[in-house]
């Protein structure tokens, strides 16, 4: 499990941003190995973008339009979304999409996406877990991750 913590200085004060853990629960297994997740701003905002700069390694190549991910966002103790769907999918409904080759090849992997964060977010702390899986017909686990965002600032 790798954590990435992301930190800054506001006035004379030390702040732990509101993405303050990304947690990639992958293991050696999985397709994809996470090297780095870049996330700009570091302090997401409702109504703003918000860039994901993601870089690693795939193990084999990948039919990226066949990535089946498994998404549950929760709100405190809420579960406010539960929902299975290919990868261009989610990344449609977030307003991004995939680049480059659909059909990667194993190697050096970068994905730089851009998501429009909705205005109408409550504030409070949610939790967001993605698990993939490639879609393949050998299903072998693609990635693992754990996000926690506090919109309550």
């Amino acid at each position: 499990m790798k954590n990435v913590r992301r930190r800054a200085y506001v006035s004379d004060y030390y702040w732990i941003m509101a993405t303050d853990l990304i947690e990639d629960r992958s293991d050696d297994s999985y397709v994809l190995e996470i090297d780095d997740i870049t996330l700009t701003p570091s302090f997401p905002e409702p109504g703003k973008d918000l860039r994901w700069e993601m870089t690693g390694r795939l193990k084999e190549q990948i039919d990226l339009t066949q990535v089946q991910c498994q998404i549950q966002v929760k709100l405190g103790l809420v579960t406010l979304l539960r929902k299975t769907a290919t990868l261009p999918e989610v990344l449609k409904m977030l307003g991004a999409e995939l680049e480059g080759d659909t059909q990667a090849p194993s190697g050096e992997w970068t994905q730089t996406w851009t998501f429009a964060i909705p205005r109408e977010l409550p504030k409070g702390d949610f939790r967001i877990y993605v698990q993939s899986y490639t879609g393949d017909g050998e299903e072998k686990d693609f990635m693992d991750l754990n996000l926690h965002i506090d919109f309550r600032r």
